[in-house]
């Protein structure tokens, strides 16, 4: 039963641009109509200005083709016409996708062989959740035809029509459905329970969705508003098997980890490697999931250290000692190694000192092949070892040596003790004369308890 409703927001009239007025214009000129479709309708009534915008219309492709051509208006990015979606650049300013209401035919549970239609109630049916099936014309009319205008004012998730219809068309509709809930349910709401049901009994269908389409729900569903309970009562549908989570995850910790860490904005690695025990139980993730090198650093950087490595206490020169030479030692190879051992440093609950991670510049290692070559040390295969020893005593010193305190007082201890211990430097070196040298003697911070 269709419902409508007039608008005039601040949020409506800034979508009114130049270049939208220009195309309504021409649809209206050869009897088309063209609306607002989908997402961006739910953000103008919730007071969001969208950053996309998708639009429908009763004209076919073969139709918007023809008069975009008559009205010399280019068309970019052809790929979508198989799905009827064609995208307009209007005065070389913006790009507009407009696509041709349809039905769907058949559907094997991801993608749908399509028929179009002139029937905007058809087209509002195959879309997933009643808020998402809004379509606004341009004189400021909503038009609503699942009660999503009165799902949206009390923050509702419901499927549009028949739940287990909906799911079938597109199994991953269940891990959009957790996304919307995270991110527009108020915190505590009940979850509908026809919904739940019809993902209970519908959720063998992920197996046969691709794990970079998991990957990109579930870390929005991670990183979005109310992850931690968002995410405990998904996985309570018996959903982590087909994601690669381990069936008997500890769920009441998950959400206990996310409410102690949720307010630095962590990484979604930071939150879901509390779901994992070891690296083996990641890396079955890892397959299933099929997501950046960065995300799979992340999770491996936290369990390798999560147990390991942890704040000093308060009378320590520096608590964050531990982290700082961790990072030290990465951010040889890894540029990105700060944001890293920041997400580690979140997802020990070390909120604080995390920020302060953050805010700290990593000084520059002083010493560098010229010095070295300069006492002559050349490289071969010792060199690696003497600047791995020498970095060791400038993180001793709190990185506060020079460059001349670790050339000429810790230098000859390294080279002594590499001769001690070999027998013979394999490094070619000069005929040093302080072979007896005692132990450096450039200040160091106190030791860290």
């Amino acid at each position: 039963m269709l419902i409508t409703q007039k608008i005039d927001t601040p949020e409506y009239r800034a979508l009114l641009t130049p270049s939208l007025l220009k195309l309504v214009k021409l649809f209206k000129a050869n009897q088309y109509e063209l609306r607002v479709a989908g997402g961006a309708v739910r953000d103008i009534l919730l007071g969001i200005i969208p950053h996309d915008f998708d639009f429908a219309t009763t004209a076919t492709p073969e139709q918007v083709k023809d008069m975009f051509t008559q009205a010399n208006v280019r068309m970019i990015n052809t790929n979508g016409e198989k799905h009827g979606t064609i995208t307009a650049r209007i005065d070389d300013i913006e790009n507009f996708e407009i696509t041709t209401l349809r039905i769907d035919v058949t559907t094997d549970g991801r993608h749908a062989v399509v028929e179009f239609t002139q029937d905007w109630q058809l087209d509002a049916n195959r879309r997933d959740l009643t808020i998402n099936a809004l379509f606004l014309d341009f004189e400021g009319t909503v038009y609503d035809y699942f009660h999503g205008i009165d799902d949206l004012k009390h923050r509702r998730i419901r499927f549009v029509g028949n739940a287990v219809q909906r799911i079938r068309e597109d199994y991953l509709r269940i891990l959009r459905y957790f996304r919307f809930f995270g991110r527009f349910a108020h915190d505590n709401a009940a979850h509908d329970e026809d919904s739940l049901r019809a993902i209970r009994d519908n959720v063998d269908g992920l197996k046969n969705i691709a794990g970079e389409r998991l990957w990109m729900e579930l870390k929005r569903i991670a990183e979005g508003r109310n992850a931690g309970p968002t995410l405990k009562t998904m996985l309570e549908q018996k959903i982590g098997q087909y994601l690669g989570i381990p069936s008997d995850a500890d769920l009441n910790q998950f959400e206990d980890h996310w409410q102690q860490c949720y307010q630095a904005n962590p990484h979604a690695m930071t939150i879901l490697t509390k779901l994992f025990r070891n690296l083996n139980e990641i890396g079955k993730f890892e397959q299933r999931m099929k997501y950046s090198n960065d995300c799979r650093r992340i999770s491996q950087l936290i369990i390798n250290n999560r147990d390991s490595i942890s704040i000093l206490d308060s009378s320590s020169v520096d608590p964050l000692k531990p982290y700082k030479d961790l990072l030290v030692d990465m951010a040889i190879q890894d540029s990105t190694a700060k944001e890293k051992i920041v997400e580690l440093l979140k997802y020990q609950h070390y909120l604080t000192e995390a920020q302060q991670l953050s805010g700290w510049a990593l000084p520059r290692f002083p010493v560098s092949g010229e010095s070295l070559a300069s006492k002559g040390v050349e490289r071969g295969p010792n060199y690696k070892i003497i600047l791995d020893q020498l970095r060791e005593a400038w993180k001793t010193s709190h990185f506060q040596a020079t460059e001349d305190q670790l050339i000429n007082e810790d230098l000859p201890n390294v080279l002594n003790n590499l001769i001690n211990t070999n027998g013979a430097s394999s490094t070619t070196t000069r005929k040093h004369t302080d072979t007896n040298s005692s132990t450096s003697s450039h200040p160091k911070k106190s030791k860290q308890t």
